[in-house]
């Protein structure tokens, strides 16, 4: 309920994908929250891929909106400052935990040095071991970094720029484009076939705002 009254809120897309494969199936839960052109605060991206009841892969960040390098204050004000790379660690810090890496190296550029990007595989017979992860350590990491989004960016009334307004949106729209790119494009049809994989990514871009000429 809280979501909706922010009014930098560009739009939100939840989904959950489920593919039965030949050994068993995939599941794929995702959540973007998106801001609009009216603050340049990161976005809010969650998404845990489980290809077996033993693992599962975590993907969660605050997205920036800007070239980090030419730009120390926007990594200060919203990682350094809130601290949100202490949430980063508590997933680095599970024995069950490695670093995962995507292979786009587009994606890997596009997200913040505090993303929590892991493998947890809790090996065979594991399957209450990641529950408890779940339901603990993760549960946990989620709130706190949703907690930090809500608290510093979905409600940021910091005036943007002109000149920055323009590059900002035209790095919104290639980041979301390319993700889908060599996301969604590269992925869902060998899942879910042609026609199916189609239509989703279709009403996707239309919600990204990046619709196919």
């Amino acid at each position: 309920s809280v979501l909706p009254l922010a009014p930098e809120i560009d739009f939100m897309l939840q989904s959950s994908l489920h593919c039965k494969v030949p050994n068993g199936a995939i599941d794929i839960t995702s959540l973007f929250i998106n801001l609009n052109a009216s603050t340049d605060a990161p976005h809010f991206v969650m998404e845990f891929i489980q290809g077996s009841p033993t693992s599962m892969v975590v993907l969660l960040d605050l997205l920036p909106r800007k070239d980090l390098a030419l730009h120390p204050e926007y990594i200060e004000k919203y990682y350094g400052n809130t601290e949100a790379d202490k949430q980063r660690k508590i997933i680095e810090e599970l024995p069950q935990a490695r670093p995962y890496l995507s292979p786009s190296l587009f994606v890997r550029s596009a997200f913040s040095p505090t993303a929590v990007f892991f493998t947890i595989d809790c090996g065979q017979g594991g399957e209450s071991v990641l529950e408890e992860i779940v339901h603990g350590h993760l549960a946990s990491v989620v709130k706190g970094l949703l907690q930090i989004w809500l608290g510093t960016c979905a409600g940021d009334t910091s005036e943007v720029d002109e000149g920055e307004r323009e590059i900002m949106v035209k790095r919104d729209r290639t980041v979301r484009s390319k993700s889908i790119e060599v996301d969604l494009t590269a992925n869902l049809p060998r899942m879910f076939g042609p026609d199916v994989s189609g239509r989703v990514i279709a009403e996707i871009r239309k919600a990204f705002g990046v619709e196919e000429a």
